[in-house]
């Protein structure tokens, strides 16, 4: 299975001179130190390996969760959109290497983490089922995390599509998916990926799924090494959109679904087999039809949670 997106908040912040372009203004200034604050918050009192999004931990104090500052996040964004924009020109006007492509737009990705993050908690937060926020609000928060995901999206295609970088995820230099989130639901870590376009499930092998998110789902305050899951919205029957068809559009013949990755191989947790082992696989155990028309990210998260929730009050 793919790789994990994961990475010190502080690389991509001493990295950031990369972008193809530098920050200036008091705009920069106040992103890049509100990034580096949510980043580099001190852990959770519940112990280190908390990990979660709460207030502590993102450097929020109640009010900001409970009253966010639109006009402040909104101007983050454009911040952010901006960047992806001075990157996609740097790289068309000026560089034609595809290695320092990569690395440009992994940098930025991971600069955009923070970002995300920090809207997660603020809408799926404790705070976020009371009153204090408006649907309003909420909406307007979901609207501002698809907006950056669409830019980050199309800004890796249009590189991908001139050959600037790889998507195959049979090549270690690709970027396949991104990090568009975290967020806490009890005693699990929910951790969201985006696929820039529907990837086949498993790399080496047609499955007939194609793999559009992915959830990295961790159970905190456990001892063990593999506490977590991994599951996916995918869909199948793409071979029968017509030519020139959105994957996004209403097809009879496509199906989408949530599922969980089901280790298949190798059979056993023994070192040396995974060692001998040169692309794990696993089967897709589906576990909720969605329909012929792909659900939002917002929608889509929305469904793995409610499946988590279900599976943690019948266990």
């Amino acid at each position: 299975m793919d790789a994990d997106i994961q990475a010190q908040t502080s690389e991509g912040m001493s990295q950031s001179k990369s972008l193809g372009c530098e920050a200036s203004g008091d705009t920069a200034v106040e992103l890049l130190s509100s990034l580096a604050s949510v980043a580099l918050a001190p852990p959770c009192v519940k112990g280190p390996n908390c990990n979660c999004t709460c207030d502590k931990c993102f450097g929020l104090d109640s009010q900001e969760r409970i009253k966010p500052n639109l006009k402040s996040l909104k101007r983050k964004l454009h911040f952010l959109m901006g960047k992806a924009d001075d990157i996609q020109k740097n790289f068309f006007e000026v560089v034609s290497d595809r290695e320092a492509c990569a690395a440009s737009v992994k940098s930025f990705l991971f600069t955009c983490q923070p970002y995300f993050n920090h809207l997660e908690s603020i809408v799926r937060g404790p705070l976020s089922e009371s009153n204090h926020q408006s649907l309003y609000t909420r909406f307007q928060l979901f609207d501002f995390s698809q907006t950056l995901c669409n830019k980050l999206e199309s800004l890796i295609l249009t590189c991908a599509s001139n050959n600037l970088l790889s998507l195959d995820e049979t090549d270690p230099d690709s970027i396949s998916h991104f990090h568009i989130g975290q967020c806490g639901l009890g005693p699990l870590r929910v951790t969201i990926f985006r696929f820039c376009q529907p990837t086949p499930y498993l790399a080496q092998v047609d499955t007939g799924y194609y793999k559009r998110m992915r959830w990295n789902v961790d159970r905190l305050g456990q001892m063990e090494t593999d506490n977590t899951e991994f599951y996916f919205l995918c869909c199948e029957g793409v071979n029968t959109l017509p030519a020139g068809a959105s994957h996004s559009a209403s097809h009879g013949g496509i199906v989408w679904s949530l599922g969980q990755w089901v280790q298949a191989s190798p059979e056993t947790d023994d070192i040396n087999d995974w060692i001998l082992c040169e692309v794990p696989q696993g089967a897709y155990l589906k576990r909720v039809i969605l329909g012929s028309e792909e659900p939002s990210c917002r929608v889509a998260t929305d469904q793995l949670l409610q499946l988590l929730t279900l599976d943690q009050s019948s266990t």
